[in-house]
């Protein structure tokens, strides 16, 4: 993926597997590192005033009621002519994964690679082409269906994609080579790829924006040096550079990154004030540890019920994973919980999840793992920079 001088990053470490016959994880290990987080809660409404109590009571005649039907009916029949319906639904779950997730992916090879995409319902706006970490691949980005039987739909990549579809771009997945991604014929590859995929669909005047996580970071770096992007986002990734800096034309570039990974915090800063002394617009955005709750699981993985969430929580508590404020003590490739979950005789339920959990106990923990929960302000950021 990266130099010589980055093999770390390249090929990922191998992770001692805590459950038998589980499979290592694509991202790297977590040092095991205690930090802080805050989270707020929502307050309660505040009860009705007299005024609204007795409008509310005057309302209870049959004449009334029928009015007030007919107001609503009509209310919802404008605001649905005036809004996409691919924004409305899901709109209460904006900040969770649960919310409508992209269902027309295709798939097919693109210049010899296996690819992955789909269109918004709306013309779209713009392209997004997404690159994958090691060891991942395109399926994680849509979740199974019809079209795409392969799928895996993984939470965190789904949220992106659903989000960006609604956003209306068009969004690309090509899949790397091999376990991880090559910075040379690679990133040509991927960008006749681009190109052949925006003419054959008429998306070839439309703006192009670059996003990847881990590997897929410093390979969007990369690309972003090889062809005319309107942005590009490095995921838990300080990116590739040359030593002589970013070249004349380089994109703005943001960097979504987890700070308890300290050793790519510190490389993002740098390289944020490498690419601003170049003249590149640079930014940084921050992925922050939060509490694993009874429903956490249930709310951001579409298809896990509220009751198998509270069961796992459970596990959690009873075992120590989590500390009294219910933040993960230790990174969840580090927690056996499987184990937990295997002794407690429920692991047939929770196996079919297994991936999907293993994404957000990372995410939890907030080391190294792909993220949505930035996904408004990411997006805002990259709409920003539209030509």
């Amino acid at each position: 993926m990266a130099t010589e001088t980055r093999r770390r990053d390249l090929t990922p470490p191998r992770v001692m597997s805590l459950v038998p016959n589980s499979s290592p994880s694509p991202l790297y290990p977590a040092s095991q590192i205690q930090m802080s987080g805050t989270t707020r809660r929502p307050g309660k409404p505040p009860p009705p005033s007299h005024a609204a109590k007795r409008l509310a009571l005057r309302l209870t005649t049959p004449l009334a009621s029928l009015a007030l039907l007919l107001c609503a009916a009509a209310g919802v029949l404008l605001y649905s002519k005036t809004i996409p319906a691919s924004q409305i639904v899901g709109r209460s779950k904006e900040s969770s994964t649960a919310s409508t997730a992209p269902s027309s992916p295709t798939v097919e090879s693109i210049e010899g690679a296996r690819a992955i995409w789909e269109l918004p319902a709306a013309p779209a706006r713009g392209v997004l082409f997404v690159a994958h970490g090691c060891r991942c691949r395109p399926e994680n980005f849509w979740p199974p269906s019809q079209r795409c039987p392969g799928c895996v739909g993984l939470p965190e990549d789904v949220a992106i994609t659903a989000r960006a579809l609604r956003r209306r771009f068009a969004v690309l997945a090509v899949a790397s080579a091999g376990d991880c991604r090559s910075l040379g014929k690679e990133v040509g590859a991927a960008k006749r790829a681009i190109q052949s995929w925006t003419a054959k669909n008429g998306l070839g005047g439309l703006p192009v924006v670059a996003l990847g996580a881990s590997s897929g970071g410093y390979f969007v770096s990369r690309l972003a040096a090889k062809m005319s992007l309107a942005a590009v986002v490095m995921m838990i990734s300080e990116g590739v550079f040359d030593p002589a800096g970013a070249p004349p034309g380089y994109p703005p570039s943001l960097f979504l990154h987890m700070p308890k990974d300290y050793k790519t915090a510190a490389l993002v800063g740098r390289n944020v004030k490498m690419l601003r002394s170049n003249g590149v617009e640079a930014r940084e955005l921050q992925s922050l540890e939060l509490p694993l709750t009874p429903t956490l699981l249930s709310d951001r993985i579409p298809g896990l019920d509220h009751g198998l969430s509270e069961r796992i929580w459970k596990v959690f508590s009873e075992e120590g994973f989590v500390d009294e404020r219910g933040y993960m003590r230790k990174d969840g490739r580090a927690t056996p919980w499987k184990n937990a979950v295997v002794k407690r005789g429920f692991w047939e339920e929770v196996s079919q999840w297994a991936k999907h959990i293993q994404e957000e106990l990372n995410l939890a923990y907030g080391y190294h793992e792909m993220t949505s929960l930035q996904n408004d302000e990411m997006l805002n950021w990259i709409e920003e920079h539209l030509k």
